[in-house]
């Protein structure tokens, strides 16, 4: 009997979601599923061709948001076009990009099985996207244990575990001494250009201090000109690679973002640091009901606020200092290195650990098994 092949269409913009793509994908090879992968993702995933470059669509802010908008409606008909020829289309983080394109494939005669991976931070901000998603959706798969409760009760969502429990090397539980100290100032270049200019002050201080500054560069940016990008970058060492550059840090400064997660899991002490446009900010500020833009902090909070005992550690907050705005100077920054709580870290860096359970890879495997085997025939 002839095994069909699966295909999967995936539309993965984000730099973070192709490295939870590339850690399904690794899953389902193992589980010898016999598919194909099309649509929109990057290099990481070398065996399939991506429609577009991701590079593309990767910006910062509501204001540089507009500029993707021409380029969307024309790219938008070949993406639903291909979707509708696979028999599972899975849509990953980018919110503002894949519900619009969602509710045109829900629309058509013939769509595939339609799965949200990574959700958009309904808790956050946008509230009502939990009801357009129950609802276009077949599937959500959640990342973090609390979101579940923020859908309706018809919407078919699980919480199958955080994906960057899947790609962590290593994870330390107490304080180290190396002498390194990373600087991550993002992954957009806007983010880069914000922050940097600060880091080489601090790196240029720390220096005397007997401390070894590490640049930690994105890998899609390493075939660029770094130059143009990063400037003069002579006060750093230089690392393409996350987890190995950061393997050996006592301490890093990091851009708001996935990244702080990252370095809190792996157990590196972490200072977030946060600069963008004034009008982003404001906007921002202004639809976010958040106490804090740092993910570690955010799902702490919510552990903490929704847990049925009232534990002492919920005043420990937060688990890492935010640097925001017109405070990210170098002497700011500098101080909350000095006074880091490096107890309150490891403390609550555990805790969140077993908040957080498991990776997602593994889970959401099983579910492209089980539909691979009862629904595809």
């Amino acid at each position: 009997m002839e095994v069909k092949t699966l295909k999967i269409f995936v539309c993965a913009l984000e730099y973070s979601s192709n490295i939870h793509l590339f850690s399904l994908i690794k899953i389902l090879k193992q589980k010898q599923i016999n598919f194909t992968l099309e649509g929109v993702f990057d290099s990481l995933q070398r065996d399939h061709k991506s429609l577009f470059g991701v590079e593309e669509f990767r910006v910062m802010g509501f204001v540089d948001a507009l500029k993707l908008l021409p380029k969307y409606f024309k790219i938008r008909k070949v993406l639903l076009q291909k979707a509708r020829e696979c028999d599972i289309a899975i849509f990953m983080d980018s919110s503002s990009f894949n519900i619009p394109l969602i509710q045109n494939l829900f629309k058509s005669n013939k769509k595939p099985y339609i799965i949200y991976y990574i959700l958009p931070q309904v808790w956050a901000w946008k509230s009502y996207r939990a009801k357009i998603l129950a609802k276009i959706c077949d599937e959500l798969w959640g990342i973090l244990p609390f979101e579940c409760a923020y859908y309706p009760n018809e919407a078919r969502i699980s919480y199958v575990g955080h994906p960057l429990l899947d790609t962590l090397p290593f994870s330390y539980v107490c304080k180290r001494t190396t002498n390194l100290i990373a600087f991550m100032p993002g992954s957009r270049v806007a983010e880069i250009k914000a922050l940097l200019p600060v880091f080489k002050i601090v790196a240029a201080i720390l220096k005397k201090q007997n401390k070894q500054a590490l640049l930690i560069i994105p890998k899609h940016f390493k075939k660029q000109q770094l130059e143009r990008i990063y400037g003069n970058v002579e006060e750093f060492a230089l690392s393409f690679d996350t987890y190995e550059g950061l393997r050996d840090c006592e301490f890093a400064f990091v851009c708001s973002g996935t990244a702080t997660l990252e370095t809190t899991l792996l157990g590196i002490p972490t200072l977030l640091v946060y600069k963008a446009k004034a009008i982003d900010f404001l906007l921002a500020k202004s639809l976010v009901k958040l106490n804090y833009i740092g993910l570690a902090n955010i799902f702490l909070e919510f552990f903490f606020f929704h847990s049925p005992k009232n534990n002492p550690s919920i005043h420990n907050f937060p688990i890492i200092p935010e640097i925001l705005q017109q405070n990210v100077k170098p002497h700011i920054l500098l101080k909350e290195w000095e006074g880091f709580d490096y107890e309150k870290f490891f403390s609550q860096k555990e805790v969140l650990m077993q908040y957080l359970k498991n990776g997602s890879a593994e889970n959401c495997a099983r579910k492209i098994e089980y539909f691979a085997k009862n629904l595809l025939k």
